[in-house]
């Protein structure tokens, strides 16, 4: 047998939990990003000037993102947690009889 040969034996259908999309912890950077994406497009619409319509929009663009970057974000947290709150409910507790 070759020595340079290792054999992997990882299921390819089964992702590790960090690099799917809606990772614990991709999750939070995602919510932490649209979170401050969505407070500078609010900072654009306070400190814009009340007569340019061009940058309220520009704004309001702004925080339309980072609200649906920071949802996405925390959609991914809920589904973890509450995925997290059915292994706990399914397992067999040994106190239960």
């Amino acid at each position: 047998m070759p020595q340079n040969t290792r054999l992997v034996n990882t299921p390819t259908t089964k992702m590790d939990a960090e690099t799917r999309f809606f990772g614990l912890s991709k999750s939070w950077h995602r919510f932490k990003w649209g979170l401050l994406v969505f407070a500078l497009g609010a900072s654009g619409m306070l400190f814009a000037d009340a007569q340019s319509i061009i940058t309220l929009w520009v704004s309001v663009a702004i925080m339309l993102m980072g609200f649906a970057l920071a949802m996405s974000g925390y959609i991914g947290i809920f589904l973890n947690r509450f995925t997290r709150l059915r292994e706990s409910r399914s397992r067999h507790n040994p106190f239960d009889e």
